[in-house]
């Protein structure tokens, strides 16, 4: 063979040094060792990779909650309108220059040295109470217009047009005797229907009951449909055991607001109070068409029923009352002495053996 082609065959066939080194048993220590040592180099690096996406991950997570949590935050519906702020656009224009001032521009306190104080400052803080007081009038904060009203009263004790209002708002507290004392003495110009009615109720409570009379009438004849004032004037006949009276306001009202069931209510439990089963009768069934589910209001219809000798409507109000009911309050019930008149009947019988088995 030739010496070129056999060089070039060893070539081909020849293993390189190096390589052929690493598979014999003579391979440095030291090679491995170092070999290791670059593996652990590799998982080392793998693994600080990794951390730092995991980071990178959950630092974008956080990030996109924080975002929506935010945007959720900024979509909440604004907080209601409070006496501590008050919407420019929601004051007349006059009265608008009460927005540049502060809360203690309303202290009506002076260093007592001298005369009171009577200037254009003091006239804006009576004004300036008096438009805080409206304004917390119109949302129902009651306690606070009735402040404000007695700060302008303080500043300007003369000042007409303030013990009115001020008189509906400790109206509106339950503060009778305080309301009273203010709408009494007001003038005829100021003694609107509305007025009258809170005076009548404010009597009522007061237990002035001929004062009380005198306002609702007023009212009424100011407002002949006044509901308010006709049932209050119906609940101050009851109250004196005008029963005549009582019943015809009563019925007035209940044509006016039909679907008042709370008076209506009320005015069958006075009915069957003072015996007037036939009006009684008409009221609670009026109601139970309403009101279904008032086990203790068909009883009543019941115990109403049996004074009239319906005993077949009783039996049925007192089926719908069991049905609302415990079996052992409704056998309660039957068993009361008002109801004999029921015993002999089959179909009460019947509903008595149908309550025990339930």
């Amino acid at each position: 063979m030739e010496p070129q082609k056999r060089q070039h065959l060893q070539d081909i066939y020849a293993t390189d040094h190096n390589s052929r080194d690493d598979y014999t048993p003579q391979v440095s220590n030291e090679i491995i060792e170092e070999r290791k040592r670059e593996q652990r180099r590799h998982q080392f690096s793998s693994f600080i990779m990794g951390l730092t996406i995991l980071l990178l991950a959950v630092s974008l997570v956080y990030l996109v909650v924080r975002e929506y949590i935010d945007i959720l935050k900024q979509s909440e519906a604004p907080a209601p309108i409070t006496t501590e702020y008050i919407p420019r656009y929601s004051l007349p224009t006059e009265s608008q220059w009460v927005l540049d001032f502060s809360r203690n521009y309303a202290d009506p306190q002076w260093n007592g040295e001298g005369e009171r104080p009577f200037d254009t400052a003091w006239l804006k803080k009576a004004a300036f109470n008096v438009i805080l007081a409206e304004q917390a009038m119109e949302i129902g904060e009651f306690g606070e217009a009735a402040e404000f009203y007695e700060n302008a009263l303080e500043i300007l004790p003369d000042l007409e047009g303030v013990r009115v209002p001020l008189g509906m708002s400790y109206f509106k507290l339950k503060e009778f005797g305080k309301a009273l004392a203010l709408l009494e003495n007001a003038s005829d110009s100021d003694l609107t229907y509305d007025v009258l009615n809170n005076l009548g109720a404010a009597c009522i409570e007061a237990q002035q009951h001929d004062r009380a009379e005198e306002y609702l009438l007023r009212s009424i004849e100011l407002k002949p449909a006044y509901a308010e004032a006709i049932r209050n004037l119906a609940m101050l006949y009851r109250k004196t055991n005008q029963e005549t009276k009582a019943i015809d306001l009563f019925e007035q009202f209940l044509d006016l607001r039909p679907l008042d069931t709370e008076t209506r209510h009320s005015f069958a439990l006075y009915l069957t109070k003072i015996g007037s089963w036939e009006l009684a009768g008409e009221q609670l069934r009026l109601l139970t068409q309403e009101i279904k589910n008032d086990a203790t209001l068909f009883r009543l219809l019941a115990q109403v029923e049996v004074k009239l000798g319906n005993d077949k409507a009783a039996i049925a109000a007192f089926q719908r009352a069991s049905q609302l009911s415990d079996p052992k309050r409704a056998l309660g019930w039957m068993n009361e002495e008002e109801f004999d008149a029921l015993r002999s009947d089959e179909d009460f019988q019947a509903l008595m053996r149908q309550v025990e088995t339930r």
